[in-house]
């Protein structure tokens, strides 16, 4: 399936979710949901139920003409102009007018200039939760690296190195093998010893020391979708309460992803996992596992309170983790793809 093709099944999913939802256009304006809706990240886009407008700038009509010219694509393209949206919906008729997940100022503003009901929702997020199988092509590449970044990691953190000196040759293969950006965009984690109690901690000047438990949390981006992994290293002989707790969390990964099933409730996930770790004597401080795809994290949040359900073509991480603050941490992290009721691992 091509873009067009693609582009065109996810407008018809996104038409039956106004229908569903008695809305009756959908004003696009988030960069990763243009991205997902009309194949590139730039422009507003306006879904109707039977009809659906982008507007661009004239640049842009340009440089992306081989699919805004495509006599398959079903959005109609227009150079912007200012004001120009606003006008065309105020004029069209549209009483309920759908609108993504925006700042309060941004929503009194479209309050002041929009005639009709503003009615907020995520609708976009909700179809990307289930990935297309041209997506999930793009997502098993980018796992790919991802795991090449970490058997790097394998061979370059080590006694002496410095944690930048690490992330450093880490990020560059992965970046060599075709990684859009570094990881996450903003680049990998890397914490050794204590540092690794700190569960979004970034490398630092410092050496990783023997006897040091070192979390590596690393992705890629390929066609605009990211990967994401975690994996607890070791330097050197741990202590016998570190190996036996590193020893848990792995295995508590395995046992969390065996309870994944199609129609379970993501937070029955995350209970299983805080409960397990309960037991030993030790909290939970964060979500079990979040969806993956054109964002790091998405639906299906796999946290305590998340209301999503399991489904199939769903790609999501699993990422158990304890930590000690002045002592250490571990975690363990993989993307599963629920597919035909089967989970297939796609970081391991």
């Amino acid at each position: 399936m091509g873009i067009i093709s693609e582009v065109n099944e996810r407008l018809r999913r996104a038409r039956a979710e106004l229908e569903n939802n008695e809305i009756d256009a959908l004003l696009v304006t988030n960069t990763k949901n243009l991205r997902y809706l009309t194949g590139r990240d730039t422009g507003r886009a306006l879904i109707g139920r039977d009809n659906a407008f982008l507007w661009v700038k004239e640049l842009y009509l340009d440089l992306y003409s081989e699919l805004y010219s495509n006599e398959g694509y079903e959005f109609e393209v227009r150079i912007y102009e200012e004001g120009a949206i606003k006008k065309f919906i105020n004029k069209s008729g549209i009483k309920r007018l759908g609108i993504e997940n925006i700042g309060i100022s941004e929503f009194n503003r479209l309050s002041r200039e929009i005639k009709g009901e503003l009615i907020p929702c995520n609708i976009p997020e909700t179809l990307r939760a289930i990935k297309s199988r041209y997506e999930i092509k793009f997502l098993k590449k980018s796992a790919d690296m991802a795991k090449k970044g970490m058997e790097k990691a394998h061979r370059v953190v080590k006694e002496g190195t410095r944690e930048l000196d690490a992330v450093a040759e880490i990020e560059y293969e992965i970046r060599t093998l075709g990684s859009e950006t570094p990881p996450f965009g903003e680049g990998m984690l890397l914490a050794s010893g204590a540092s690794g109690a700190d569960i979004h901690a970034f490398a630092e000047m410092k050496r990783i020391r023997s006897g040091s438990p070192v979390v590596v949390d690393l992705g890629a981006r390929y066609r605009g979708y990211y990967s994401d992994m975690t994996r607890t290293l070791v330097v050197g002989r741990l202590s016998k309460k570190e190996k036996d707790l590193l020893e848990f969390v792995e295995n508590l990964e395995l046992e969390a992803i065996d309870r994944v099933d199609v129609g379970t409730k993501a937070s029955e996930i995350h209970k299983f996992v805080e409960e397990e770790m309960r037991k030993r004597g030790y909290k939970f401080y964060h979500s079990t596992g979040h969806g993956i795809g054109l964002d790091v994290h998405e639906i299906p949040n796999i946290g305590p309170n998340s209301e999503d359900v399991l489904r199939d073509g769903m790609v999501f991480t699993v990422e158990p983790g304890i930590y000690i603050p002045g002592e250490f941490g571990i975690r363990f992290e993989d993307m599963i793809l629920l597919k035909r009721n089967k989970i297939e691992m796609l970081t391991r």
